[in-house]
Formats: structure tokens, C-alpha cells, sequence
């Protein structure tokens, strides 16, 4: 979990103007409808399932109007399950940069 919230720090600390992503942990409350889409692999080593789903608070997008943040609740999302994916933090820090 420590290296999952260094991630998220690092890559809080790049944003650098408003239309920069807001990358952020979101806990599993929060996600809706979740359906199996289909099964994949990662990395020819890791096996995976995808899933479609609502996230309820949604992203944050930055409103210029109100000059702050806000939430666009709703926000359909994919998600993916990794089978033995103990090892797979250095592969997904990878993909996400």
C-alpha cells in the first residue's frame, strides 16, 4: 500500500496547470455497477479481468467559472482485476507514466 500512495503522490505533485489529470486513489465504495467485460492478459506474464463500471463521485476536472475543482459524478470506467498480481506494482507504475 506504501508504494501505491508514493504513486499517487508523485504523480499529484506533477500537476502542474488545471487541465492536468488528478490522479487519486479511489476505494472500491466507490464504484457501481460493475460487470465482467472480458479476460486479457498483461505483460504475457499476468492474467486479468476487465470490468466495466460506474464511478459515483467521478474525476476531478477543474472549473474555470468557479475557479476550482469539481466532481463529474457518474463516470463509467474500466477496471481490471490482475490474477498473482503481488509482483505487478513496477509493471503498472511503468504503464501509468
Amino acid at each position: 500500500m506504501k508504494k501505491i500512495n508514493n504513486l499517487v503522490q508523485e504523480m499529484q505533485i506533477k500537476i502542474k496547470n488545471h487541465d492536468d489529470i488528478v490522479f487519486e486513489w479511489i476505494p472500491y465504495n466507490q464504484f457501481n455497477n460493475i460487470e465482467v467485460m472480458g479476460k486479457g492478459n498483461f505483460a504475457t506474464v499476468y492474467s486479468s479481468i476487465v470490468y466495466s463500471a460506474i464511478w459515483k463521485d467521478g474525476p476531478l476536472f477543474y472549473d474555470y467559472n468557479e475557479k476550482k475543482y469539481i466532481r463529474k459524478s457518474d463516470k463509467k470506467v474500466t477496471l481490471r482485476f490482475f490474477n498473482n498480481s503481488q509482483n505487478i506494482f513496477y509493471k503498472l507504475y511503468t504503464e501509468v507514466l
